[in-house]
């Protein structure tokens, strides 16, 4: 801010490289409106720290261009905040953004490094007061694993100073749930975005000699196969053309994730395996699988043998015992046979024609029309 002394006299702005506006401040005067300054109070300005707590700055680590609309768009579904933040662009590739509560910034700061379109969103806390363009950008938190270490040597103490060789270490995992592929430890570590990636630590035995240790890294987006700075890849490294020899690091690299084809099935797996949960038709069953549609000659419902009826059951009616056309003379008499082995040959008629019956069943009141429970 200008500072105006009693001749109206400017002092202490900067000109930012602008040679005009340097030379225009060394005798430049105020006047009028110049001179009546904003004053902000300690209680008002107590009140906007308050408010500003949780502010951080950013840019994309890249020389490309992009929307900054498409960065804020990316940002807010990938973060998943409870409150949404203030994204507000200051100027090419620099950014501010606002937090309204511990858990949003505390998401945001430590569970990186966040990725725009697989290139490093580099971010650093900012009290709101200094120039954005002022606060250093060149250094991101990343999540490495050093794998393979001896289990003799697997240690706090050997695995710190291995640790020490990626870059500053803010924490190390001796025991972590297995989500990546191979025998690593996981380490914390804020790396500087214009150096090499490390790619091995040195581990050297007295007796034995130098053992390298593969480094490889979760979400680190792209880098160069010839340098090892992320941010571009090697086709954008000088004239992109390189020979075999010149590639130093790849894709072996990059932390691949774990399958599930040597762990056991999850509780929701087993469940929809054997049948659990409500399909389409409401019933039970897998949602996920389509049940396949069969035709008619897969069901080989061509075939007289699998739709005729080959029961013989002796409470089948006439119509059903004479009916069938295609029936042959044999099956029906089988069936009469059947019929009357059981003692049940005229057994519809006795019910249907008997007066009797009929007539005991109609007057007498002793005669229930429904059978009694037991």
């Amino acid at each position: 801010m200008a500072e105006a002394t009693s001749e109206g006299s400017v002092s202490g702005v900067k000109s930012d490289g602008d040679e005009a506006l340097a030379r225009a401040l060394q005798h430049m005067e105020l006047h009028g409106g110049e001179l009546d300054d904003v004053v902000v109070g300690e209680q008002d300005l107590a009140e906007m720290k308050q408010q500003a707590r949780w502010l951080a700055v950013a840019r994309v680590h890249t020389t490309n261009n992009f929307s900054a609309d498409a960065l804020f768009q990316t940002l807010r579904f990938v973060w998943n905040l409870t409150r949404d933040p203030e994204l507000r662009e200051v100027d090419d590739n620099l950014f501010t953004f606002k937090f309204f509560c511990l858990g949003d910034w505390n998401k945001v700061m430590n569970q990186g490094p966040w990725l725009f379109r697989k290139l490093v969103v580099v971010l650093a806390e900012y009290d709101g007061i200094v120039n954005p363009a002022s606060v250093d950008l060149n250094r991101v938190a990343v999540w490495a694993q050093i794998h393979s270490i001896p289990e003799l040597y697997r240690t706090t103490t050997i695995v710190d100073q291995l640790a020490r060789r990626i870059g500053h270490v803010k924490s190390v995992e001796m025991q972590h749930p297995r989500w990546f592929e191979g025998d690593y430890v996981r380490v914390r570590a804020i790396i500087e975005v214009n150096a090499p990636l490390i790619h091995w630590t040195p581990l050297n035995i007295s007796g034995t000699g130098r053992t390298l240790l593969l480094v490889k890294y979760e979400k680190i987006g792209y880098f160069c196969d010839v340098c090892g700075i992320i941010g571009h890849d090697l086709e954008e490294c000088g004239d992109g053309v390189h020979k075999p020899e010149d590639i130093q690091f790849g894709k072996w690299m990059i932390a691949k994730r774990r399958t599930r084809t040597n762990t056991m099935p999850t509780y929701r797996e087993s469940f929809l395996a054997r049948g659990g949960g409500r399909g389409r038709g409401g019933r039970g069953g897998n949602p996920f699988v389509t049940p396949r549609k069969c035709s008619s000659g897969d069901a080989d419902l061509d075939k007289k043998d699998d739709l005729r009826d080959t029961a013989l059951s002796p409470m089948k009616t006439n119509a059903e015992e004479t009916g069938d056309e295609n029936g042959s003379t044999e099956e029906r008499d089988g069936d009469l046979n059947a019929r009357k082995n059981l003692g049940f040959e005229n057994m519809n008629e006795d019910i249907v024609t008997d007066p009797k019956v009929t007539e005991e069943v109609d007057t007498d009141p002793s005669v229930p029309l429904y059978p009694r429970h037991m």
